[in-house]
């Protein structure tokens, strides 16, 4: 093969790989991030994300689980409505996830639905530190309309089930460091499996910084 040849493959076959990372909708990568011993994937077509991701768990000290993001700083919601595919772990875990980094014990905070259907807001306040949670009780597994609003140090949960209204749960306060990022998680909650989640009607909007209160 000529030289020329070899150049024009290699140029080819880099703009494909470049296409199908790039291919991520309102995000802009994609990955695992703690190094689960089986490797997840994300693909977007027709609007739609369909995620797998493996990983022991998002909890304790370490994360495993394969995440989709873009970086963003101030003031966001983002949404999306998200349903499981198949049987999992009852606690195989799927939402919306702000980070500070890809470290395996990074900050973050979550809204995150169980595969049992227990929805709950997660956050870890600083690196290394163990994971807090709010629990909600729950009915069993659904279709969930997820919400996240980040507003200065608050995170704000917003949850509704099968079509119904959706409405504000939960929020803790959790400080990170501009930028952040901000995307979709899957967790199998097995290591040794993996578990695939479908979200559909994704947004991400900036938010303008909240007006100061009159004197």
């Amino acid at each position: 093969m000529s030289t020329i040849r070899q150049i024009s493959l290699v140029s080819l076959l880099s703009a494909l790989t470049f296409a199908q990372s790039g291919n991520l909708g309102v995000f802009t990568n994609s990955g695992d991030v703690g190094g689960p011993a089986m490797k997840g994937s994300t693909g977007f077509n027709a609007g739609q994300y369909r995620i797998t991701g493996s990983g022991a768990n998002i909890w304790a000290r370490q994360d495993q689980f394969q995440y989709v993001w873009r970086e963003m700083t101030g003031n966001f919601t983002v949404m999306a409505t998200m349903h499981f595919l198949g049987k999992g772990a009852d606690h195989r875990k799927a939402g919306i996830m702000v980070r500070q980094s890809l470290e395996t014990d990074a900050t973050y905070a979550d809204v995150v639905i169980h595969g049992n259907g227990m929805p709950g807001l997660q956050w870890r306040s600083k690196p290394g530190e163990d994971t807090n949670a709010f629990d909600l009780p729950f009915d069993g597994p659904g279709t969930f309309k997820l919400k996240l609003v980040r507003t200065g140090v608050r995170i704000y949960m917003y949850l509704a089930k099968d079509g119904a209204e959706l409405k504000e749960i939960a929020h803790t306060e959790v400080s990170f460091r501009n930028p952040v990022l901000v995307g979709l998680v899957v967790c199998s909650h097995q290591a040794d499996e993996s578990d695939t989640a479908i979200f559909s009607d994704v947004s991400v909007e900036a938010q303008a910084p909240p007006a100061p209160k009159a004197e």
